[in-house]
């Protein structure tokens, strides 16, 4: 019978997984993408579905559909082969309680919590009229999974350990807290994080619950109690599965949607995201009270070339959507700015008209326009407007890569502050543009290879993809002339016995990338094989010659008339190619 592993790829193809996370673009019979686990402008990341496999030139990251799921989830291979078994359906055979990972019992946990909170909230009608107040469907509650959390010290605590999970667990998934001045987990002194809240789980790009956000529902607060001001959303700390750094509220359900328009929405809380959603406007995600960090921006990078952003626009919301900007335009991406009418947020608007949503989204604008007209609504005084619009924008326009752009939001600017053209140039040529050290830091350089290593790799991956059409020439390619690490590789290549072997399989797609468009693979080869010949009597010449010069200095001088003939003889055949 086969294995779990052999059934799950049986029923999924390499490029259906890959192309559920990022974009891909055909190229002949393979599709090629921007690599989503470096920077790079143009694509390397190849996906060859004949092969079941995906590589990067770039970076040189490959192998099958669960390396990609490890590699794209940051996950251990029994986490991605238990996500691959659910999107295939295969079914894995029950582990020992007692074998399973932490994070696995983690996930169960969270899973049980979510369950209880979904409980609570059925069983607490006027919770439910609250969230219908806010605009929320039932359906719309119930599909994104909310809850509510009971204000009691440990009704959480109590059910999870009724449920066969232990303390240690329950504080290391972020859900309790040790009670203050006791903070040593084997006293069992601790108490519920979240209490008198409604709930969102929080979900990764697998959709699996990997922490909380809960809402304080005033109603339940306790007059004088220890929630006199409690803060309005707490979220789960720092733990095994949730790193508010990468997560991003929405992303599981966006992702499809992100990719199709080529476009994602910028929320800043669950409650907007949720209503956008309800309102049809699916490739929205949210920050969930948290800065957009450059590991969020890496995985919608994944997707798509444009963001549109909605944040608060008071003056702590201007200058964190301002930081927001720069770091999204230092991912290349295409941002433009949403403003909501009459500073509402997104789930207040879409309450009382969920049809103006998609329309105000079409209004979005491009960030020198967003900046000029909210700068200009910020400084009344026209010369503290025009150095604040000098200080803020022209950067912006000089880092365009455009000319065209640049002449064209020169000419708004000068309009906006009424200057001539040249004035804003002249300003322009003033400002140089700021190593992007973040960029840098995220680049890869693609791996240099020495001539001959590229001419090896070059015949094994033809071998490789046409042994039965190259098969009458592998005679003009003797296997001695390959450094000794890849001889025997070109020989199994050539004999189809290693055609398996991953990095065969990388040469091999490299090799049909790059001539798929040849009229005759033979005369390449053959020409291949011969660049590899000089590039072997050039590396023999080298080591004779010093060979030769060892022996003048020793003095053997059978020994070094033989090795001078040899060197001649080398250097004729050398020059006869």
């Amino acid at each position: 019978m086969p294995s779990p592993v052999e059934r799950i790829k049986e029923k999924m193809d390499v490029a259906e997984l890959v192309g559920s996370y990022i974009k891909l673009e055909k190229a002949g019979v393979n599709f090629k993408a921007v690599c989503p686990f470096h920077s790079e402008r143009t694509p390397s990341f190849y996906v060859s579905p004949a092969r079941q496999m995906w590589h990067c030139f770039g970076c040189n990251a490959g192998g099958d559909i669960f390396r990609f799921v490890m590699n794209i989830e940051g996950v251990e291979f029994p986490e991605a082969l238990r996500i691959l078994a659910e999107k295939t359906g295969v079914e894995l055979e029950r582990q020992d309680p007692k074998l399973r990972s932490e994070r696995t019992r983690l996930l169960d946990l969270l899973e049980t919590a979510a369950s209880f909170y979904e409980k609570n909230l059925y069983e607490r009608k006027d919770v439910g009229a609250y969230l219908k107040e806010r605009g929320m469907t039932g359906q719309t509650a119930k599909s994104f999974r909310l809850g509510y959390a009971p204000d009691s010290w440990d009704a959480t605590i109590s059910h999870l350990k009724q449920a066969g999970f232990k303390q240690d667990e329950i504080e290391k998934a972020g859900l309790a807290i040790a009670a203050a001045g006791d903070q040593q987990p084997a006293t069992g002194r601790f108490y519920d994080r979240f209490r008198a809240r409604v709930m969102f789980p929080l979900f990764d790009g697998a959709g699996r619950i990997v922490g909380f956000s809960g809402r304080i529902f005033e109603k339940d607060l306790r007059p004088g109690g220890a929630d006199i001001e409690p803060a309005k959303y707490i979220n789960t700390p720092q733990t095994t599965l949730y790193d508010k750094s990468r997560v991003l509220y929405g992303f599981d359900r966006a992702k499809s949607e992100i990719r199709k328009k080529n476009a994602a929405i910028i929320l800043e809380g669950q409650m907007d995201l949720i209503m956008s959603h309800q309102a049809g406007v699916v490739n929205a995600v949210a920050v969930s009270g948290t800065a957009l960090t450059m590991q969020h921006l890496i995985s919608i990078k994944r997707l798509c070339d444009t963001l549109i952003m909605s944040f608060d626009m008071d003056n702590a919301g201007f200058e964190a959507t301002k930081k927001s900007l720069d770091l999204a335009l230092t991912c290349g991406f295409d941002v433009k700015i949403v403003l909501i009418p009459e500073v509402k947020d997104p789930a207040d608007l879409i309450k009382e008209n969920p049809e103006s949503w998609p329309v105000v989204l079409e209004k979005a604008e491009p960030i020198v326009a967003f900046l000029l007209k909210t700068l200009a609504s910020k400084h009344k005084d026209v010369l503290a407007f025009k150095k604040e619009a000098g200080r803020s924008v022209l950067p912006y326009i000089s880092a365009m890569p455009s000319e065209i752009d640049k002449a064209h939001w020169v000419g708004e600017v000068a309009s906006a502050l009424k200057m001539r053209e040249e004035n804003v140039w002249q300003e322009l040529k003033r400002i140089k543009a700021k190593p992007d050290s973040k960029d840098a830091a995220y680049e890869i350089r693609p791996q240099t290879r020495s001539r001959k290593s590229l001419l090896e790799e070059r015949l094994i991956g033809l071998a490789a993809w046409r042994r039965n059409d190259l098969s009458t020439v592998f005679g003009d390619c003797r296997a001695d002339w390959f450094s000794p690490e890849r001889r025997h590789i070109f020989e199994s290549s050539a004999q189809g016995s290693a055609a398996e072997d991953h990095y065969v399989k990388k040469l091999a797609l490299e090799a049909e990338v790059i001539y798929s468009l040849e009229d005759n693979l033979s005369d390449q080869f053959k020409n291949l094989a011969k660049e590899l010949q000089k590039e072997h009597l050039k590396n023999r010449l080298i080591k004779l010659g010093e060979s030769v010069r060892e022996l003048e200095d020793s003095g053997g001088k059978e020994e070094l008339e033989k090795k001078f003939n040899e060197f001649k003889a080398v250097s004729a055949e050398l020059n006869s190619l």
